[in-house]
């Protein structure tokens, strides 16, 4: 029996049945034989829809970094939260740690993955740099479970929730703009998967 490459085997998330990974022609979708599970999708212009995706998640990342999350108003004095606020008042009150860990996981890191992800899509489009853009694919799943800013966001609603009643809240343009980054953050981690993006890599760089 011919031995088949471990790059063209495919294991189910669910299962884990091993299956051999084909190219789609009119399926949008594989599935596992065994629970039905999405193996992995077919996607149309795979490199501009991640692009541009990837481009407005890093757009919508600005926009909650450096405005004003939400604004209370406590006793007549108002007070403005926004990301670099957070742990620049960690390290003020010489949480020096903490203040470096929520730094990397609120703002450093997932700056840095939408950057990552944004310059790995420019170069295959221009379809050039092709060992940078495997570093950089590696660089990706190194970063992805350290990305916390959704946990960020929903500590912040249960802290307002408790301030209901003893202050006045406004949102502000980064409360939106964080909620659409993470959303954004969302579909490029679920919808388009970093084995899509290794299948485009092989598929561009093949010939190189």
């Amino acid at each position: 029996m011919k031995e088949v490459p471990l790059d063209k085997l495919i294991i189910c998330s669910e299962c884990h049945t091993v299956h051999r990974k084909i190219r789609l022609k009119n399926a949008k979708k594989a599935y596992c034989d065994e629970c039905e599970n999405v193996l992995y999708y077919q996607h149309n212009n795979l490199k501009e829809k991640a692009l541009a995706i990837s481009l407005a998640t890093l757009i919508t990342f600005l926009t909650a970094s450096f405005y004003a999350i939400v604004k209370i108003e406590i006793n007549g004095v108002w007070h403005s939260l926004s990301l670099p606020f957070v742990f620049v008042t960690l390290f003020k009150e010489e949480f020096f740690l903490v203040g470096l860990i929520v730094s990397f996981l609120i703002f450093v890191i997932p700056m840095l993955y939408v950057v990552i992800y944004v310059f790995v899509m420019i170069l295959m489009n221009y379809k050039t740099g092709k060992e940078t853009v495997r570093t950089l694919l590696v660089t990706l799943a190194m970063l992805r479970p350290w990305n916390m800013i959704e946990i960020f966001l929903i500590s912040i609603l249960v802290a307002l929730v408790k301030l209901i009643g003893y202050a006045e809240i406004e949102f502000g343009v980064s409360f939106w703009g964080l909620i659409a980054f993470i959303l954004l953050d969302i579909y490029l981690t679920k919808a388009i998967r970093l084995a899509d993006l290794w299948d485009l890599w092989d598929e561009i760089y093949r010939q190189k």
